[in-house]
């Protein structure tokens, strides 16, 4: 959530919260995870949507469990029938490689949350862990992703992974078939935490502005870069925002 506002806050876009789950988490990984209850989540959304002047778009992140994705599944609903757009990270583990769900929350992601997706934005992991281990699902990275627009995602960004030693490559797959490639530099040889939250935040803002998909990305994809350019350690955390804000 921090990181979720900071990136709003510089692309001058005002954010609303629903917290789904309280987190205690630092750079050696999630020591707990306290999902906050439906009433709450609930109230949260509900009053995001009727304070003027209203939302231009939805991201949601960290679920925790099986219950908070039940209890989003019929806001959502709402929200895509009044045409704005969802963007989903489907977040299961830290940087570190702490699981940040309580329980298996896949099944549920597909049949409670990603059918009202606008983008869905998993990295290569979270991918095959929506569609399942080897064997049980589908092995090709677009099949896969075919696998959650048949859940009812409109779209799918696979994010991460190198192409060269110097290069990284997100692919962005629409339904038909069409697929789109966004190579970026690669920088440094360690992730900073919160690369994933920033970048869908960030997809969500843009499309929030009216912009097309394929431009949202783009401009999502070269803010995340130049933050992570100007990341910074910081004790034993590399951080995206180490202090003063840039323009980037």
């Amino acid at each position: 959530m921090q990181v979720d506002l900071r990136v709003l806050d510089d692309l001058g876009v005002p954010a609303r919260c629903a917290l789904t789950a309280q987190t205690v988490q630092g750079d050696g990984g999630a020591r707990s995870i306290n999902p906050a209850a439906p009433e709450v989540i609930l109230a949260s959304i509900e009053t995001a949507l009727s304070d003027a002047p209203g939302i231009g778009a939805v991201k949601v992140g960290l679920l925790g469990n099986v219950r908070t994705a039940r209890t989003l599944e019929k806001p959502l609903a709402l929200i895509k029938e009044s045409g704005i757009p969802i963007v989903i990270d489907p977040v299961m583990r830290s940087t570190p490689g702490s699981a940040l769900s309580i329980e298996n929350t896949a099944e549920s992601l597909l049949g409670k949350v990603l059918p009202w997706a606008t983008l869905v934005t998993p990295n290569r992991d979270e991918l095959q862990a929506l569609c399942g281990a080897p064997g049980e699902g589908e092995t090709d990275e677009g099949l896969r992703a075919d696998m959650l627009m048949e859940s009812g995602a409109q779209a799918v960004l696979v994010t991460g992974g190198d192409t060269t030693e110097d290069h990284c490559l997100d692919i962005l797959y629409e339904s038909g078939g069409s697929s789109s490639e966004f190579p970026h530099p690669r920088i440094g040889k360690r992730a900073p935490r919160g690369t994933g939250c920033a970048l869908s935040s960030a997809v969500a803002a843009h499309l929030g502005q009216g912009l097309s998909m394929g431009e949202s990305i783009r401009r999502s994809i070269d803010y995340v870069t130049g933050r992570i350019a100007a990341a910074a350690m910081v004790g034993n955390q590399l951080l995206l925002f180490p202090g003063k804000s840039r323009d980037l």
